[in-house]
């Protein structure tokens, strides 16, 4: 506005004047709310409650047009004076009524727009806010000096689990560590893919040439498998270092992927060898520790798979639980 606009120096009733409304409209929109999450409610209530008074809304009727008479006098004494009378107002209240009521949706519209933007960035901040005290350090898997535990000794059994009662399809192997699993359930005619995050160092001794390895973390990696696509999932590793967030998951992620008949095998660290085969910045920061084969029984059971049984190891630090899905 000008400086010699006289609405900049109109006041209102209590003093201010358009200006200074509009400027104050924009500081009230803009004030702090004492936090995040209570900017982010507040927010919400604007999407939820907007200012059906806003200034942008529905203007008064302006009135008749000056020159209806003059129309209504050039046309001939009676219905046709009346009816072009008649014509021009209706025309005119029907026009009006829009614009006030497309005034009116503009300005509710616009505020929760804004709103809506307001409450999306606050919402990101408080993602970001709790994210950074879930994992503050955000290391990835092959940063962690964990061990994954030998499971040498279970290759056998594994295969056998796997045996002819399983329905066809693929078997999913994460972690796949060396690949030797992998290759052992391959020689039985098995299609598989293994999964290892912590990347192609830790199989180095494994033949390059054998296929259906990818790198990539095993959560992640699970989400993009189609439902019900698999015939037996074997979790290694993983299942140990994970919270209990990620333990939960990476079990519904494997009964989603499996089909019926299918199995589960979890192979774990005994919790009381765990502690000593770690570095002790490992003991220390780890997010999440092994499972004692019965809480496994448990989770498994809530998740929806059935006939959980634990396998005793024969001396080795790797203890086996084994699930089916339901037919």
């Amino acid at each position: 506005m000008s400086a010699d606009d006289p609405t900049d120096h109109e006041a209102d009733d209590d003093g201010t004047t358009e200006a200074e409304r509009e400027l104050l409209a924009a500081f009230d929109r803009l004030r702090p709310q004492g936090g995040v999450r209570w900017a982010f409610d507040d927010a919400l209530r604007r999407v939820d409650q907007p200012d059906l008074d806003s200034s942008a809304g529905a203007h008064p009727w302006a009135g008749l047009p000056d020159d209806l008479w003059d129309r209504g006098r050039s046309a001939r004494i009676g219905e046709r004076f009346v009816g072009e009378v008649a014509r021009v107002m209706a025309d005119l209240l029907a026009a009006d009524a829009r614009a006030a009521a497309d005034a009116a949706v503009s300005a509710v519209n616009g505020d929760r727009f804004v709103a809506t933007w307001d409450a999306l960035q606050y919402l990101s901040a408080r993602v970001e806010a709790l994210e950074r005290r879930v994992d503050p350090l955000g290391l990835e898997a092959a940063e962690w000096p964990v061990p994954s535990p030998d499971v040498s000794g279970w290759h056998d059994a594994v295969r056998g689990w796997l045996g002819d009662d399983v329905p066809n399809g693929p078997v999913i192997v994460g972690e796949s560590g060396d690949g030797a699993l992998v290759a052992a359930l391959r020689h039985d005619g098995r299609e598989v893919l293994g999964i290892e995050p912590r990347g192609s160092a830790v199989w180095t001794s494994f033949d390059d040439e054998v296929p259906g390895i990818v790198f990539d973390h095993v959560d992640r990696h699970l989400r993009s498998v189609d439902r019900r696509s698999a015939a037996g999932v074997v979790l290694i590793g993983c299942i140990d270092r994970a919270d209990l967030a990620g333990k939960v998951d990476l079990l519904d992620q494997a009964l989603r992927i499996t089909r019926p008949g299918g199995v589960l095998v979890l192979l774990g660290t005994d919790p009381s060898a765990w502690d000593g085969s770690l570095t002790v910045p490992a003991r220390d920061l780890a997010p999440g520790r092994p499972f004692h084969p019965e809480t496994w029984c448990l989770l498994l059971r809530r998740a929806g798979f059935v006939d959980p049984v634990w396998h005793r190891s024969d001396g080795g630090v790797a203890q086996a639980v084994v699930a089916r899905v339901e037919r």
